[in-house]
């Protein structure tokens, strides 16, 4: 599957979650590639990181250009079970690239009402995508969430007048993943079986079919 996370809103967590996405999907013994548009999306810095840390590359990160990237997608299809597509902010150029060339599309964003009011832009490009290919698919992903928030499954968010399910999953605020934000470790590897690699774990069992979904909270 290709999986594109989009959002023109800086500081979601987009990356933080594609890596975590990524490297879980390795740890469930799948062969993976996280792209990184235009090289602007945080990946390089993430790997980099990793690689300082002399940890091993659980997964193959590529940097790619938005002109490149669908017909590159051709080439990996092969040697690879997933493919998860990390987008820059402010790019609406990489952002229409990647629902091109994506099966699946997670727009992530923080719960409260103002940062899904920012999504507006992004989701009009992912709601015109949707139009024109009857077979992708797309979901809001709740980040940053405080603990309590839960969301039935179902939900749809609205902003003038754009609507797009809202992944029943959510990601939470947990130190966990500033942490492996900075220092570029998986948090798996921060703390084995905890409430982080939970929320990712259940994310991947949501998108990709994979693994088991944790109890909500």
């Amino acid at each position: 599957m290709i999986a594109a996370l989009v959002n023109l809103t800086p500081g979601v967590g987009r990356t933080t979650l594609a890596v975590n996405l990524a490297g879980e999907l390795a740890l469930q013994g799948k062969r993976v590639a996280l792209l990184d548009v235009d090289g602007a999306s945080g990946v390089r810095e993430w790997a980099g990181m990793r690689r300082r840390n002399e940890l091993p590359a659980l997964f193959d990160t590529v940097t790619i250009t938005s002109a490149q990237l669908r017909c590159g997608l051709w080439g990996l299809g092969t040697s690879f079970d997933h493919v998860v597509i990390d987008t820059p902010a402010r790019s609406s150029a990489a952002v229409r690239a990647a629902l091109l060339a994506a099966e699946t599309v997670l727009v992530p964003t923080p719960p409260d009402r103002s940062a899904i009011q920012r999504c507006a832009a992004t989701m009009q490009l992912v709601v015109e995508a949707l139009a024109a290919e009857p077979m992708l698919s797309a979901s809001l992903v709740l980040t940053r969430a405080p603990e309590g928030v839960l969301v039935e499954p179902g939900t749809e968010a609205g902003v003038l007048g754009l609507r797009l399910p809202v992944s029943a999953v959510v990601v939470r605020q947990r130190l966990a993943f500033a942490t492996s934000r900075n220092t570029g470790l998986l948090v798996p590897e921060l703390e084995m079986a905890g409430r982080a690699e939970a929320d990712v774990r259940g994310l991947v069992s949501e998108v990709f079919g994979l693994g088991s979904v944790p109890v909500a909270g």
